[in-house]
This record gives structure tokens, C-alpha cells and sequence, in this order.
């Protein structure tokens, strides 16, 4: 997303936070959408995020599915204070209340948390949201059938063949019963560090992990394992002593053959869409599409 962002966020402040602007920080920028970190001209730290015309998911989607979450009570999330689309402008806009300027991937680079500690995080928020039921009537991220369907349109042929025995896998792991409602893109970044480090009380249904979680514009219904494997690949944790760690953090049922299809999906998925088609870190994701897709001592047979 480029041009007119910032008048973008200018505009979106006064009419849905009631406030100007007064300091703007650009957080980071994809092709559909823009977050930026605002400090109103009222004193209020918030967030910006931007989402372009042309985006299946819009301000309004994420805005719902920040509802579902906070009803529930068991992740934390940021508090929305406004969304809607921006007058003049064919973007539409979430503002937020600022839960931190940290992520869980601050933390580990900072050397204040081992990333061990963050993954055990990670896993610990992602089986608190498998709790919450999926919000009905609010779209959600398309699920596993129309994702290949996509991905075989984009994909090299020579790279997508290398997935079949894994999409036999996930064909045949395909259970209604065990489908939750998952992140999609639960990862360190995704995560702002809460206050304490450590696990803090809470009231009757108040979550008890104090990090929030961020950005649900991948959010579906499937299996754990969908959810578990997106978190493998895009923290780098594809060691099978990774895989192993998480699947227990997690705490719930794990089928790790289809752990290692959906891998395989996810790091065939991720670079497609970030290394080959946009150009965006092909040295990272060749490594993870390597990883994934090459037979490792300690890993099931595809």
C-alpha cells in the first residue's frame, strides 16, 4: 500500500478517534494494507491500520473479529476505538487503542526473553484462541480447500507437485469435529509483550496471558495442526525438536503427520505468495521451503 497513506491516517483520526494527529510513525507497510503508531493531538496513544479497497478483508472484518475475541474473554486484544472507511479516500481504516510498542520478536532480539519462552508463548495463546468459538456472520480467511485451489494457480509446477503426498495427508485429516478457529499468522511479531513477563491473575473469564495478539486478517476454521504448522514456518522453528516443543507446549492433541503436511502447505504457501510472486525475503523462505520439504530424522514420512 503506497501513496496518500499518511493523509490517509490524518483523515481516519478525526473521523473516527475524534482527535487529530499529532505524531505519526509508520510501523510497517504491505500490498494491501498500512499500520502506523499515532499519538493524538487529545494525549491518546493509538494504532493505525489502513486496508486498501481492492482486500477481501476490510476494517470492518478485523474490527468484528477484535469483538469475538474480547467477548470471549480469553486472549487479550488491543481495544478498538473506531473503524470505518476514510472520506475521500477508497481505503478503509481500524483504529485501536496502542497495547505496546514491544513484540515477542523485540524480546528475543533484545536478549529479554529466550526464544524458547516466546515459541511456549505462542503456544499458550494459540490454545487459549482455539477455545473461542468462530464469530458467526463475520468473513473469515478462506479455508485449506480454496487456499490449494489458489496456490496451484500461483506455484511453480515443479514446486506444487512436490506437496501432493502432503495434501493427501490433509485430505485425509480432514475432520469437521476437530476444526477450531484458528489465527492463521500467529507468529512472534504478532504478538505486543504485556507488562509482565510472567503468567498474571486474572478475574472470572479474564485472560491470563498478558501479551496481546494482533492482525486476524488471515483468520479461518481448521484444524490445530493448520495453525501449528503457519507458527512453525514463519518463526523459523522446523527443527523436529521445535515441532516437538510446540506441539507440547500447545498442551492439546496433535496428529503429527498431519503437523508435517501442513508444514510442508504452509512453507510452500508462504513462499509462493512472499519469495516468488512479491520478491519479499527468498533467502528466508527458500531456507523454510528446504526444511519443510526435505525428509529430517525425527520427522514422519509424507
Amino acid at each position: 500500500m503506497t501513496g496518500g497513506t499518511v493523509l490517509a491516517v490524518e483523515r481516519a483520526c478525526v473521523e473516527l478517534a475524534g482527535s487529530a494527529s499529532a505524531e505519526t510513525v509508520r510501523v510497517r507497510t504491505g500490498p494491501k494494507t498500512a499500520v502506523y503508531r499515532v499519538r493524538l493531538a487529545d494525549g491518546r496513544p493509538v494504532v493505525v491500520k489502513l486496508f486498501s479497497a481492492d482486500t477481501s478483508h476490510r476494517a470492518a472484518d478485523e474490527a468484528h473479529l477484535l469483538a469475538a475475541v474480547t467477548a470471549a474473554g480469553r486472549v487479550r486484544v488491543p481495544a478498538v476505538i473506531g473503524h470505518g472507511p476514510v472520506p475521500g479516500l477508497t481505503v478503509s481504516a481500524l483504529i485501536t487503542a496502542d497495547a505496546g510498542t514491544k513484540t515477542l520478536s523485540d524480546a528475543v532480539r533484545a536478549g529479554q526473553m529466550p526464544r524458547p519462552a516466546a515459541l511456549l508463548r505462542l503456544a499458550l495463546l494459540m490454545a487459549a484462541f482455539h477455545t473461542i468459538e468462530a464469530p458467526a456472520g463475520v468473513r473469515l480467511a478462506p479455508g485449506i480447500g480454496q487456499q490449494v485451489s489458489a496456490l496451484a494457480s500461483h506455484c511453480p509446477r515443479q514446486v506444487f507437485n512436490r506437496l501432493a503426498p502432503a495434501l493427501e495427508v490433509i485430505a485425509g485429516g480432514a475432520r469437521r469435529e476437530r476444526m477450531v478457529w484458528c489465527h492463521g499468522d500467529l507468529h512472534l511479531e504478532n504478538v505486543i509483550r504485556g507488562g509482565d513477563r510472567h503468567l498474571i491473575p486474572g478475574g472470572i473469564g479474564e485472560p491470563h496471558l498478558p501479551e496481546h495478539v494482533v492482525d486476524f486478517e488471515a483468520a479461518t476454521v481448521e484444524v490445530p495442526e493448520y495453525d501449528l504448522a503457519q507458527t512453525l514456518v514463519t518463526c523459523d522453528a522446523l527443527e523436529p525438536a521445535d515441532r516437538v516443543f510446540m506441539a507440547a507446549a500447545y498442551g492439546r492433541p496433535v496428529d503429527t503427520r498431519l503437523l508435517d503436511a501442513y508444514l510442508a502447505f504452509q512453507a510452500v504457501r508462504g513462499w509462493t505468495y512472499a519469495a516468488h510472486r512479491e520478491g519479499r525475503d527468498r533467502d528466508a523462505w527458500a531456507a523454510r521451503l528446504h526444511l519443510a520439504l526435505t525428509p529430517q530424522p525425527g520427522r514422519t514420512g509424507l
